[in-house]
This record gives structure tokens, C-alpha cells and sequence, in this order.
């Protein structure tokens, strides 16, 4: 359980409307305007975070032992300390939000919408931190710093068509979602956290940066953005120092559907759309076996590093290289090191998606088919599916975004393994009875 003073905790709520289409005459006369509705709230939420089912969160207040390597041994067993400690004071973690916006509906329900700003702030969030593994674990469950975000949410749907005779509606409409968030502090004066990843590259938590960063290293550049490369052999050199390379969760998101209605009948559609952010794929593991794709791109030949350049030791200043190659298109092709996956933006990629997110046909079966079943006041069935159809930037051909290693702390979105679950269609039927 939580510690003994902060096992329970107050968290009031309070919403606020006005429907102006009903109070301001004006507008109760008018043809255009059917409702209009303005509100705001503010809550405060309390959450305590319960892990899973190889991490309980909040409630693994004593490290827990598990079976030692090599054990049972001769019929002996033998256990070991966990690789996590806790701290001693867990506190929930707490939610301070704010909203405002407004609902309406315009010409005979034909257009219907509405538009939501809200910011929020939470503190005391429950996180495993990477420590040393000269204290004998690997990573420290605390309670830590504050992220806040706001954003705007937006709805606006349209029947440009509709006929009461014959049942034919079509119906169009969208949505759109914009999100900022922000690392406002962590705790204890630390600039950073790691949360998930590898040496070359990891998701953070950045003092005034976006949540989650993707960290990683970068070749050396000249002032215009050049790979510098040596002047004899041809290879670039590597930063030694994890450089931000972006955000790891979307911050637009758009959503598109369309619906058609005939006699019965109902085929509808929803297009996603996500962009603003990237990923690390664990591409580098093709190129360092030569199966990536990019080993092909020079038939591991001799060739000029793109948008390269040098030092001129005559001027002392970086001229473009076009003519010095490097030895080896092969293994380690790309970097004056040991392989090109010691630098961590050969494989961070655009993480923005156009998807069908779920297409679904349907049927009203009418009251004469029905028949006799006069317990069943109304039957439909459908077919649908999700996740049908993705396409993705060019850079990217590697996996759906949606799809992260994220490990058990769930705070890795953005980094990708060969060992991951593969994205998956979903098809299904259903009947639905009224009674």
C-alpha cells in the first residue's frame, strides 16, 4: 500500500455551463443557431499507479526476490534481491486540470460541433529511475517532478445530404487534436531521467523539453549541417554526446469519416492521421548483418558520403566533398568506428501515419423479417474491421509506429525492436437484438 500518510487524498471536481441558444433571445430566435453551449470546469484527480503484473507501481513498497540464475542447483533452490528499490514515501500522484469550450448545432442538426482548450499539470508521478548498477539495482521507484500540457480539441460534423423519403443520409466529418507537453521540473535538481533505451540512443524526461525525448548520437556537422568526414579516408566521425532528436508522442492528430445510410444499410469509415513526432527502429541490426536495405544502396562499393564535407588544411575551412570515398560499403560503412549503429540518427525515422483506421458495413433487419419474434423489437449486423490499411513516410519501412518496445514501465514509446509484436489486422461480426 501507499504510506501511511497518503493513503487517502481529496479530489473535488467542478463544471460550469451556459446555454446561450436558450438565454440570449437573439439567438432563441434564430433560424441558424438550434443550441449553443458554453462550459468550463477545473478538477483535481488523484491516481495511484499500479504497475503491472512484473511491477506493482505504487504498491511495491518492499523489493520482491525471484529465482537466482542457475537455480534450483541439485535439487537446492536459491532466490535473489530484485532489481528494483523503492522509495519510502510513495505518494499518489496528482492531476490539476482546467477546460473551456463550447457546443453547437446549426441548421436543423446538419452541422453539429464543437471546440475544447485545456492545460493540466501533474506532479508527484510514479517512475522508475534508471540508477547504478554499482548500488546493486538497476533501476528506483519514486515519486518525481512535473509535466503539463495543453492543447485544443475540435469536432465538426456535416450531413450535406438527406432525403426522408427514401432513408438516403450522408453524413462527413472530422476531428482534430493538438497536444503540448512539457517536462516542467524533476525532482532533486536532476536535469534528466532515463526511462528506456540503449547506450546510442533513449527515451528521456527533459527538464523544459516535450515528454517523451528521444536522445541519441549524431555524426559530427559543420555549420551548415555537413557530415564532416576525414580528408583521407572518407568516414564521418561521431558525436560521443546524446544530442535531443525530437519528440516521441504526436502532437497532432486528425481524424477524418465519412458514413452513408440507405434503407437499412450503413457503410462507414474512419481515416487517422498522427504526425509531429519520430522513432527509433532497431534497423541498424539489418545493416550490421548486411541484410539492411541501405547495404545495397552503393553494391557495398567505395562511394561519397552524402551532404559531406571536410576540413581544407590550406584554408582551414569545410569545403563540400565530392570525390573522397569511404574504403567499404560494407558492415561499418558509415561511421569511423566499429559500425554506422553507433549513431543513432541513422535509424530515427518520421513517425507520422495516414491509417484506415476501421471500415464497417451494416444492416437494420426489418420488422418483417422478424417475424414472429415479438420479444425482439429490432436486429442488426455488421461486418468491420480496424487497422485495414498504413501508409507511412518513405524513410520508414520498417513497422507501424503504433507498435513500440515499450517495456514493462511503458515509458519506451518510440524505441522499436526486432523482437516486438507485429501490427495486426482485426476483422469481426457482430448481431445486435433489441428487446
Amino acid at each position: 500500500v501507499l504510506a501511511p500518510e497518503s493513503r487517502s487524498f481529496f479530489y473535488p471536481a467542478a463544471d460550469l455551463s451556459f446555454i446561450a441558444s436558450d438565454a440570449i433571445p437573439f439567438l432563441k430566435e434564430s433560424k441558424v443557431i438550434e443550441s449553443l453551449k458554453i462550459r468550463g470546469g477545473v478538477s483535481k484527480v488523484g491516481n495511484v499507479n499500479l504497475g503491472n503484473n512484473s511491477n506493482f507501481g505504487a504498491y511495491a513498497l518492499l523489493p520482491t526476490f525471484g529465482q537466482g540464475y542457475g537455480y534450483p542447483y541439485g535439487g537446492i533452490p536459491g532466490f535473489t534481491l530484485g532489481n528494483q528499490i523503492v522509495a519510502a514515501n510513495i505518494k499518489p500522484e496528482i492531476t490539476l486540470s482546467y477546460e473551456g469550450g463550447l457546443d453547437f448545432v446549426l441548421l436543423k442538426s446538419r452541422v453539429t460541433g464543437s471546440f475544447t482548450y485545456y492545460k493540466s499539470s501533474t506532479t508527484d508521478q510514479t517512475v522508475p529511475v534508471q540508477v547504478a548498477n554499482s548500488t546493486g539495482f538497476s533501476t528506483y521507484l519514486t515519486n518525481t517532478g512535473e509535466v503539463s500540457n495543453q492543447g485544443v480539441e475540435t469536432n465538426l460534423r456535416f450531413v450535406p445530404y438527406r432525403n426522408l423519403d427514401n432513408g438516403l443520409e450522408i453524413t462527413v466529418g472530422g476531428n482534430y487534436t493538438y497536444n503540448n507537453n512539457k517536462v516542467v521540473s524533476i525532482s532533486n535538481g536532476l536535469p534528466e531521467l532515463g526511462l528506456s533505451g540503449t547506450t546510442i540512443r533513449g527515451v528521456y524526461a527533459i527538464e523544459g523539453q516535450p515528454f517523451p525525448a528521444l536522445k541519441g548520437t549524431d555524426y559530427k556537422r559543420d555549420d551548415q549541417g555537413r557530415i564532416i568526414v576525414d580528408r583521407i579516408t572518407g568516414f564521418p566521425d561521431a558525436q560521443t554526446t546524446p544530442i535531443i532528436l525530437g519528440n516521441t508522442e504526436p502532437r497532432h492528430r486528425l481524424g477524418l469519416d465519412a458514413q452513408v445510410a440507405y434503407k437499412g444499410f450503413r457503410l462507414a469509415g474512419l481515416f487517422e492521421y498522427r504526425g509531429g513526432f519520430i522513432m527509433s527502429q532497431a534497423s541498424g541490426s539489418f545493416d550490421f548483418s548486411g541484410a539492411g536495405i541501405r547495404t545495397t544502396y552503393f553494391n557495398r562499393e567505395r562511394f561519397v558520403v552524402p551532404n559531406s564535407s571536410y576540413l581544407d588544411p590550406v584554408t582551414n575551412t569545410y569545403v563540400a566533398n565530392t570525390n573522397i570515398t569511404t574504403r567499404t560499403g560494407g558492415v561499418d560503412f558509415w561511421t569511423n568506428g566499429p559500425s554506422n549503429t553507433d549513431v543513432a540518427t541513422n535509424f530515427t525515422y518520421s513517425a507520422a501515419f495516414w491509417k484506415l483506421r476501421e471500415l464497417s458495413l451494416s444492416y437494420d433487419l426489418p420488422k418483417s423479417v422478424l417475424g414472429s419474434l415479438k420479444y425482439v423489437k429490432g436486429a442488426r449486423v455488421s461486418v468491420q474491421g480496424r487497422n485495414l490499411f498504413i501508409w507511412t513516410p518513405k524513410t520508414n519501412i520498417y513497422t507501424d509506429p503504433e507498435y513500440s518496445n515499450a517495456g514493462a514501465d511503458n515509458n519506451g514509446v518510440g524505441i522499436t525492436a526486432l523482437g516486438q509484436t507485429p501490427p495486426a489486422r482485426f476483422y469481426g461480426a457482430t448481431l445486435s437484438l433489441t428487446f
